[in-house]
């Protein structure tokens, strides 16, 4: 069993909200380096959301896992490891990706806010400069 694979079906949704998270890091990236458009707070501030909203996923799926495992120990009068390992990794696969998101997610906005600052403060000074 793959990487991948252990994550069970929320990786589906995981990667949706990694998919527009990218998305909006890039829209933002844009917005702030072409000239004359306004800073685009709220799709900053966005990134920061789907990178929760992934983390809170990965905790769903490490539910689903700890459910999944829970679920077979009682099907079986014998348990292997192996059989309780499947279930465990789904608990811990989602999670990881769910918090590697988020970190992604968090440095990413910090350094668009930074950026927007910079850029508002640049503007400000030109403002300044111009009266």
């Amino acid at each position: 069993m793959t990487f991948f694979d252990s994550l069970g079906l929320i990786q589906y949704p995981i990667w949706l909200v990694l998919i527009l998270m990218l998305v909006q890091i890039v829209r933002a990236t844009i917005d702030l380096f072409r000239p004359g458009a306004p800073a685009a707070s709220l799709r900053i501030h966005s990134i920061l959301v789907l990178g929760a909203l992934a983390a809170c996923l990965g905790v769903l799926g490490s539910l689903i896992g700890a459910w999944m495992a829970a679920d077979l120990i009682s099907q079986v009068n014998e348990v292997s490891s192996s059989l309780i390992w499947s279930g465990i990794q789904v608990t811990m696969g989602s999670s990881v990706v769910g918090f590697v998101i988020l970190g992604f997610a968090s440095v990413s906005w910090l350094a668009l806010q930074y950026a927007a600052a910079r850029r508002q403060t640049a503007v400000q000074a030109r403002a300044g400069d111009a009266r």
